[in-house]
């Protein structure tokens, strides 16, 4: 039976990483603008790498920030005003990714590490809903206004053929 150890796993997704940072310095323009997000990604990458193969479990928290806010950066690069459209209210949950890689890395678990990083997960989900309501809520609107008129449209003009 064919069966990967953990170092395997670990090595196969920095590489999977490395090859879309590639991938975005080459085909995103903006990307290879910014090229300081190596800055954060390579350490944020060789962190996470040394606290999941157990060599530093103190890593996690760090390795999970820095993790989290070269995502939000790299989202922002591609897709420019994402921080100010909403994307800020990730910036809440990075160590809350931190704190449940730390919870769940480690063999004893410390329920109040659960609860800090619960807690600002929840408060960075309430943030970002209340960031991008308005836009969900005007297309949601949008669509009911199209289907109830597209409705009362259809009935009439089947009215005007009888």
């Amino acid at each position: 039976r064919w069966m990967m150890n953990r170092d395997t796993i670990i090595r196969i997704i920095i590489g999977a990483i490395m090859v879309l940072l590639g991938i975005f310095t080459i085909f995103v323009k903006s990307f290879t603008l910014n090229l300081w997000l190596l800055l954060i990604w390579i350490p944020a990458v060789f962190m996470e790498y040394r606290a999941f193969s157990g060599r530093d479990r103190n890593l996690f928290v760090p390795a999970g920030v820095l993790i989290t806010i070269a995502v939000i950066l790299s989202l922002n690069v591609i897709f420019p005003g994402f921080i100010t459209e909403g994307g800020w209210a990730l910036f809440i949950a990075a160590p809350a990714v931190g704190l449940f890689q730390s919870y769940f890395g480690r063999e004893e678990k410390d329920k109040g590490v659960l609860t800090a990083a619960s807690f600002l997960s929840a408060l960075s989900i309430l943030f970002l809903l209340i960031s991008v309501a308005p836009t969900v809520l005007g297309i949601f609107i949008g669509i009911v206004l199209l289907g109830v008129g597209g409705l009362v449209v259809y009935k009439n003009l089947r009215t005007i053929k009888r």
